[in-house]
């Protein structure tokens, strides 16, 4: 079932995962129709844009602070169908970070609160798996 924040048992089984390569991980993005920041939107936000727009936010700011540890968006990126199975998801999103630590320090990044605030407003709900870049 989709979700919108790791278990704590899930953020702990990452953290503590002995395996030291790079990793992906693979997004699936479902977007509010119409963004939500409560009663706190940014200056540029516009009355009835969309989750999307709100998350694009996101994304460009997270893309920023991963740089920073050597991480970098691999596609981000509207799913146009299923060519295999079913779903319901709107976009796609591949990070990929040359170990753990790194997508660590990039949600500890000084400005996650701030940028997340746009993630919040954007996303309904997400499934993320990381991927072992063994390859």
């Amino acid at each position: 079932m989709p979700a919108f924040q790791p278990t704590a048992d899930q953020f702990r089984g990452f953290r503590d995962d002995d395996y030291e390569g790079p990793i992906a991980q693979v997004n699936l993005l479902k977007f509010r129709p119409v963004a939500d920041y409560g009663d706190d939107p940014p200056a540029d936000h516009e009355p009835g844009e969309t989750g999307a727009i709100a998350y694009q936010r996101y994304a460009e700011a997270f893309g920023v602070a991963a740089a920073e540890v050597g991480g970098h968006a691999l596609v981000l990126g509207t799913v146009e169908r299923y060519f295999i199975g079913q779903g319901d998801w709107d976009a796609v999103m591949v990070m990929h970070f040359p170990n753990r630590a790194a997508f660590i320090a990039t949600i500890n990044h000084s400005t996650y609160a701030e940028m997340h605030r746009h993630r919040d407003a954007g996303l309904l709900c997400q499934d993320l798996l990381t991927v072992r870049q063994d390859a």
